[in-house]
């Protein structure tokens, strides 16, 4: 297993002033306070399997959190690559 980067991008619905999860290291955009950012460290086999893990974990922040947001971007990442998900292409 190698260790990977996500990094979530969440769009709320509305302006709010903080989104806490366990999971991920969360802060706002300065530029756009509707857009959220997230990241942390994960454990997968490939960059693929990255990739996956990091849609799940930003799609259950979202199914749990006190705030209606939905996913606009994932990103998985090592030193050398990066592979990116989005929600509109």
């Amino acid at each position: 297993m190698d260790t990977f980067t996500l990094v979530v991008v969440l769009r709320v619905a509305r302006d709010v002033d903080e989104i806490t999860t366990p999971t991920l290291r969360v802060w706002r955009d300065d530029a756009d306070p509707t857009l959220w950012r997230g990241s942390t460290d994960c454990a997968a086999d490939d960059l693929e399997g990255a990739l996956l893990l990091g849609r799940d974990v930003a799609n259950e922040i979202v199914a749990a959190g006190p705030v209606d947001a939905a996913v606009e971007e994932v990103v998985a990442m090592d030193d050398e690559r990066q592979l990116v998900w989005r929600a509109k292409p």
